[in-house]
């Protein structure tokens, strides 16, 4: 394959460009962000794209509907989304992560803070928030 996945399913190319342009989409366009995470999933796992790839990136924003997506990947460059990608990445730490997806929830209820692993742990998620999961391409309604 030539894609992002070499031999025996390595990453080759890394993903810090498309980090850094979420941790400013989470600073600037919150409102965004959990689109934007699933643009860059679906580029990364279901076409197989180069998540580094400036272009991309700003495909991703643009996508999740962020009104400037040049604007949010010069951003991303900068100091403030590198302090948010570190203090992501410490809370990550923080909180005992190990793998990836890592999830961290609050229930809407109590206010205690859960913690998923894995793919298959969304739909037990989803029952915490209380939203139902419907698989990650859910028919459209």
């Amino acid at each position: 394959s030539s894609g992002l996945f070499a031999e025996y399913g390595v990453f080759i190319r890394g993903s810090l460009p498309t980090l850094k342009a979420l941790a400013a989409c989470q600073i600037h366009h919150p409102e965004c962000l959990e689109e934007m995470t699933r643009q860059a999933w679906l580029g990364l796992y279901s076409r197989d794209i180069d998540i580094t790839d400036s272009d991309n990136v700003r495909s991703f924003a643009a996508a999740a509907g962020v009104p400037d997506p040049e604007g949010l990947f010069e951003l991303s460059k900068g100091d403030e989304a590198r302090q948010q990608l570190i203090d992501n990445t410490t809370e990550a730490l923080d909180s005992k992560c190990f793998g990836a997806p890592w999830y961290t929830v609050e229930h809407p209820v109590t206010g205690r803070r859960e913690k998923f692993f894995g793919h298959d742990r969304v739909e037990m998620l989803g029952w915490v928030i209380g939203k139902e999961y419907k698989g990650h391409n859910p028919p459209q309604e």
